[in-house]
């Protein structure tokens, strides 16, 4: 009888993905009449009710699902998801947290939770959001940027942050909020993207080096934290720091910048024991000390693969040797497959040969390695090589490495437009976010297709000219100069930008993550050298290179859903002409640039 069970399962199931829903469902009610308690058969049978529209009936089959198997984790995933969509947050985050649990929250469940709070970011969430929040952002392998907009709001209901927002209370409501675990915690960890969050953080600022208000060493660490997390976006305060003698001068002169690495690694030993019941003072002195000077130590060793005279690359080189971006501190888990299983994921449809099973992998441009570290966690039996102009920008991802324990990645200083032959050959090779800082992106492409092996296939991703209208707008006010400015008249153009009529066309650029962060800011609004593309100049390029177009990868499943019904005769979404209609009428679709894989055609 259970392999019966099992076979018509089966049927069923591959009925449900081939979208023959009615006779999936009658197969599933069939199993159901007899056998009540088997929870995949309800849990499917919820997920085509769900499609259908049938909330109630659906919520019955996930209900039912669980009580036939309260530890069936599927189950919880899909009940989770259904809750956030039928706009159910507290219920939602519940049941998220109940599907944590039963991995015993494994960073891989923990970042199943953030995903999660992404999808439920207005309401009040209550104590499960903070637990789940705090949780998120307690680990290193959980990448809880993800939920910022739901952290946000939950920072902004804090009633000392109303109260200080709408004028009726004072700087020391920070001082409660600050006290709070989730809060501090977000303090501590992420870049806060908000205008009003940075203007209480800087009159807290000014009124601490006035000596007009007192904060306990532990607050004052946190607004230090924060400071340094966006890398002083700030404008610089007036006066002079304090020598950084003692751990109450040091917190005070870290408000104004980052302290020396030797600085910061004596106090650690000086103030150890002050230092013993004071977890914030701790954690900034050793953002600013020990790793600080394991970047400087790493920078010193890493290997030379060939070194550039073209101006543009010297540039580029230059900006991020001063703003290395992004200063990432969060790895996100889960997820982990073959690099053949990945495509048939992305690309149902895509035909042998595949990449090899356990690829080499050649990330070119890998910046602070962020990127390189996920692929090589996510792609199983990966080698990775990741290359960048930058030295303190690979210096940040080799220590990260090291921080996330993760051996597989080699990281060597190269520029893409002068690599030796001995490289080698590459299963996979991610130029994402390079190309287009380039003198001659489709010079630079077709020179990493001479590394590609020959079943290798290569991920691509690049500015899109019409998602990028506000960022034209802000670079042609600013003109020339971009090509000389420094990091504080960067600070006073952030400044500028933040006055702009809301009708202005640059005035969204503030509410982007980047534009709270200096080096973020810089990438992305006063690059040293930008291009921008459309999908006729990327058709060009696939057609001239030889290339074989694979499909765009997007975040959201539900573009390509909705594309499909749009093209039903281009299922795949090959066709570059129909996306180029698409983004006619949808400017900021590509706002993530066009991420896109492709492969030499056969």
């Amino acid at each position: 009888m259970q392999g019966e069970i099992e076979r018509k399962l089966a049927e069923a199931t591959a009925l449900q993905r081939r979208g023959n829903k009615n006779a999936a469902a009658a197969i599933y009610r069939q199993i159901l009449k007899t056998h009540r308690t088997i929870a995949p058969a309800h849990y499917n049978l919820a997920l085509l009710l769900k499609d259908q529209g049938k909330w109630l009936a659906a919520e019955k089959s996930f209900k039912a699902a669980l009580a036939a198997d309260p530890a069936y984790a599927l189950g919880w995933r899909g009940y989770a998801r259904f809750l956030a969509e039928r706009q159910r947050p507290k219920d939602a985050v519940r049941a998220g947290l109940k599907l944590a649990a039963l991995d015993e929250f494994s960073p891989a469940s923990l970042q199943q939770l953030a995903d999660l709070l992404e999808l439920v970011p207005v309401g009040d969430l209550g104590p499960a959001g903070d637990e789940a929040m705090l949780r998120c952002l307690n680990s290193d392998e959980v990448e809880s940027d993800r939920f910022i907009v739901t952290l946000l709001a939950r920072i902004h209901r804090q009633k000392g942050i109303v109260r200080m927002l709408d004028g009726t209370g004072g700087l020391a409501g920070l001082e409660g909020a600050l006290n709070e675990p989730v809060i501090a915690a977000a303090f501590s960890r992420l870049i806060l993207p908000s205008p009003d969050l940075t203007t209480l953080i800087e009159k807290a600022r000014a009124q601490l080096l006035q000596e007009e208000w007192e904060m306990a060493q532990e607050l004052m660490a946190l607004l230090a934290l924060q400071l340094a997390l966006t890398e002083y976006v700030l404008e610089s305060p007036p006066g002079t720091p304090p020598a950084p003698d003692a751990l109450e001068p040091a917190l005070r002169a870290a408000l104004y910048a980052p302290l020396s690495p030797e600085v910061a690694t004596e106090l650690l030993e000086k103030e150890a024991e002050q230092l013993a019941t004071r977890p914030w003072c701790r954690l900034l002195l050793t953002r600013m000390g020990p790793q600080a000077a394991r970047e400087r130590e790493l920078a010193a060793t890493l290997p030379v693969l060939s070194a550039s005279g073209d101006k543009v690359s010297g540039a580029v080189q230059a900006q991020y040797e001063e703003s290395p971006y992004p200063r990432w501190r969060e790895l996100r888990s889960g997820g982990e497959t073959t690099l053949p299983a990945l495509l048939k994921r992305l690309f149902p449809d895509m035909t042998p040969p595949f990449p090899a099973e356990n690829p080499k992998v050649l990330v070119a441009g890998c910046g602070t390695g962020r990127h390189a570290l996920r692929t090589a966690k996510r792609i199983i039996g990966a080698e990775v090589t990741a290359i960048d102009l930058s030295r303190a920008s690979l210096a940040y991802g080799a220590r990260q490495a090291e921080a996330h324990d993760i051996s597989n990645v080699t990281f060597a200083q190269a520029d893409i437009v002068d690599l030796p032959d001995s490289l080698g050959q590459f299963d996979l090779i991610e130029a994402s976010g390079v190309l287009h800082h380039m003198a001659d992106p489709e010079a630079a492409w077709k020179g990493l297709l001479s590394f590609l092996a020959p079943n290798g296939v290569m991920k691509v991703a690049l500015y899109s000219e019409q998602a990028r209208q506000d960022v034209i707008a802000v670079r042609e006010m600013v003109g020339e100069r971009i090509e000389t400015l420094t990091l504080d008249e960067i600070r006073k153009l952030r400044q500028e930008l933040l006055a702009l009529p809301e009708d202005h066309p640059a005035a969204t650029v503030t509410r982007e993550l980047d534009f709270y962060s200096l080096s973020g800011c810089r990438d992305f609004l006063f690059h040293r050298h930008e291009q921008r593309f459309d999908i006729p100049r990327i058709k060009a390029a696939i057609e001239d290179l030889g290339l074989a177009f694979l499909g765009f990868e997007f975040a959201d499943p539900q573009v390509m859903t909705a594309y499909r019904a749009r093209h039903p005769k281009d299922p795949s979404g090959r066709l570059l002409d129909n996306w180029a209609e698409i983004e006619a009428g949808n400017a900021t679709l590509f706002r993530g640039m066009y991420q896109f894989w492709c492969r030499i055609k056969k």
